[in-house]
């Protein structure tokens, strides 16, 4: 097919419209068209888009995507990934936002307060909200009834599948018990609404359409955090009772209901999304928005590097390669434009499987039993150099990458203004390390030199019959090259590190999903993966990896522990003693409500417990360069939840940001929160 690309005939948005439908390998999910466009340009015009440098703002923009993040879930309050709600977050508001700095700003719920003990907290609503399908169409109007009947789907076994119940049954008195009759009762759970809810003692009540209450177990001073995130947004009835449970479990863009800043014009699967402003949005007279925000997923970063450079794309993140293609040119036009990003608010760990499966679906035993031994994981923490691996990511600043805890850095605070992983710091006696830019901090004690404890670790498993080299393997994309290039770097470093003769990178791949071709069928040695917060507390970090809990996401569905239990081997004796007393300790922790310095010292020990032992291994932040048309510092950046994607506010410029004006938005943003 021969495609005319001459630059009067066609727009940014329509080469990439045309990109996908010739390559694309996904279905073509539309609704709405002209009428959809026409209002979403009325919408954009009511707020004038920030501007700190006199540039000319963008009216559209094109962002982007890596391919393996394509959503799954357009149901926030069934799905559990940031890659699903990254999207839905501009599609589906909750009772608030955040802004910039990271700070709780009011979105559905205007205002907010809690009792004198912290543990009722009532929540004041908007009274001009509106439900609208895919068309912009209004459907019903939403009131605090809305949220009983989210919070219902949520707690009912049968309807939402146990996803984002621990917010709920941790906090809210008698949630705990109502799912667990929901799950009791099976199928027959689907029939209960709401009002069964609240006959049944769960602590939420609407006294009135716009007044919200939930009543907490036990003083919670940081329930507003809590309650921003996706388990306590709303949902209709009428759509529910529409659809049917098992569809509106399912929704797409094309069925679902939409309350946030925009809906969606145009789906690609694989391809591309483009967002219009929702025409009855709430606050679009305080926000600004894009007439068309279009996301597109990338396979490769060398392709959204020419994308780029065609202006098919807004903004990029630069890998290794192409920073060095800019930098050794002192004549590259792209040399006053690097900009160094925020970190991203998550913390990246190694994910151990510790019921690995061969291929043919039998037992690794080799692995298992490599893995469940302490010396051998400590081999991880205490002597794997990531320096040349962080380069991939920050090429200029590598070790600004490093990350040597389990929860990210700025979650919390305690009353002495000291940050929560300065406490984990100080238990694991690197507190008054800093930033070199030569060496990895938790490398320092040691000088990275593990020798003895590899020594220690292939004595005591060639004695249960391990074979050397352990095999450790890792699985990437398909499709990127980038995605090699790291793996093969990572690889290295497992070389240098560890020695050819103790353990060896085997880096396979999978086509195009991680979950369905790797984890399930349990295939991988490891997972880098990163976690952020659900709401302002370490439990929400450290609770993820706990046994006997239902809801810790990673002991079930990556380190595969939960199952690990049931029926562990001999030679899992120590670590199921490991993950033991690590599940007191966090449990322990989780007990202290009343003293809240009390609370993250003990939290701290217990993370300091978990990292000592290596039932984790932190890997790295997401510090990145980019060539940008948007001010990074004028995004939401949410500490936790899912609205850091929402695309509301953004200062964008038609001329890329410079160098310069990065690090002059950096010191104003640093003098702003410290202010």
């Amino acid at each position: 097919m021969n495609i005319d690309f001459e630059s009067r005939n066609i727009t940014r948005r329509s080469f990439l419209k045309g990109a996908g439908v010739v390559g694309a390998a996904g279905l073509l999910s539309a609704c709405g068209g002209s009428k959809s466009n026409n209002s979403g340009s009325t919408a954009a015009s009511g707020v004038e888009a920030p501007n700190s440098t006199g540039a000319t703002p963008l009216k559209e923009y094109i962002s982007w995507e890596s391919a393996n993040r394509e959503i799954e879930s357009w149901n926030l309050l069934y799905s559990q990934t940031l890659s699903d709600a990254n999207v839905v977050t501009n599609l589906w508001d909750g009772l608030m936002s955040f802004d910039c700095y990271g700070k709780l700003v009011p979105a559905i719920a205007t205002s907010w307060e809690a009792n004198e003990d912290s543990t009722v907290w009532t929540f004041h609503l908007r009274d001009d909200v509106d439900w609208v399908d895919c068309n912009g169409e209004v459907k019903e109007h939403i009131t605090a009834t809305d949220f009983l009947v989210g919070l219902e789907w949520v707690l009912n076994a049968s309807k939402n599948e146990a996803n984002n119940t621990s917010m709920p049954t941790l906090y809210i008195v008698g949630a705990e018990e109502y799912y667990e009759k929901t799950k009791d009762m099976g199928a027959a759970a689907a029939d209960l609404h709401y009002q069964d809810m609240l006959d049944a003692g769960v602590g939420i009540e609407a006294p009135d359409d716009y007044t919200l209450v939930f009543t907490c177990k036990d003083p919670c001073p940081y329930f507003d955090t809590v309650a921003s995130y996706t388990s306590f947004y709303p949902a209709s009835q009428a759509l529910i009772d529409e659809l049917g449970i098992e569809t509106f479990r399912g929704c797409d863009n094309t069925n679902m209901w939409y309350c946030g800043p925009y809906i969606v014009e145009e789906y690609i699967q694989g391809n591309t999304k483009s967002y219009i402003p929702n025409p009855h949005y709430y606050d679009a007279a305080n926000v600004s928005r894009f007439e068309r925000l279009t996301v597109t997923m990338i396979s490769d970063q060398a392709i959204a590097f020419q994308l780029y450079q065609n202006r098919e794309l807004d903004e990029i993140d630069l890998n290794e390669s192409t920073i060095t293609t800019i930098t050794s040119d002192p004549n590259n036009e792209y040399n006053s434009q690097l900009c160094e990003k925020r970190a991203r608010p998550s913390a990246y760990a190694m994910h151990f499987n510790y019921q690995k499966n061969n291929a043919d679906g039998t037992p690794d035993v080799n692995w298992n039993k490599a893995i469940a031994n302490t010396a051998f994981r400590q081999c991880f923490y205490r002597g794997l150099n990531l320096k040349a691996w962080f380069s991939r990511y920050n090429k200029i600043n590598p070790l600004k990458c490093e990350n040597d805890y389990y929860t990210m850095k700025g979650l919390c605070y305690n009353t002495q203004g000291a940050e929560y992983t300065t406490l984990v710091a100080k238990e694991m006696g690197f507190d008054t390390e800093k930033y070199d830019g030569e060496t990895m901090i938790r490398l320092r004690a040691n000088g990275g030199d593990i020798s003895a404890l590899k020594k220690q670790a292939m004595e005591e498993l060639s004695a249960i019959g391990v074979t050397f080299p352990v095999k450790a393997t890792y699985f990437i994309i398909a499709s990127s090259t980038s995605a090699l290039d790291n793996a093969t770097i990572l690889k290295q470093c497992f070389s240098d590190s560890f020695g050819d003769d103790f353990i060896k990178l085997d880096v396979q791949t999978y086509v195009s999903s991680l979950t369905q071709e790797v984890r399930t069928p349990q295939l991988q040695s490891f997972v880098i993966n990163g976690w952020s917060a659900d709401f302002g507390d370490p439990v929400n970090f450290l609770g993820q990896e706990t046994l006997h809990d239902d809801n810790a996401f990673y002991s079930h569905y990556y380190s595969n522990i939960a199952r690990v239990a049931e029926a562990p081997a001999d030679y899992q004796k120590d670590l199921m003693d490991a993950f033991e007393q690590y599940t007191d300790l966090v449990n322990a922790a989780n007990a202290i409500v009343n003293d809240t310095d009390a609370r993250y010292e003990a939290f701290a020990k217990a993370e300091a417990y978990m990292l000592e032992n290596v039932l984790v291994s932190p890997t790295y932040y997401d510090i990145a360069w980019s060539l940008t048309h948007a001010n990074e510092y004028s995004k939401i950046n949410a500490m936790y939840g899912g609205c850091n994607y929402k695309a509301v506010n953004w200062e964008t410029s038609e001329e890329a940001y410079t160098t310069v004006q990065y690090e002059q938005f950096a010191k104003a943003f640093d003098q702003a929160s410290q202010g």
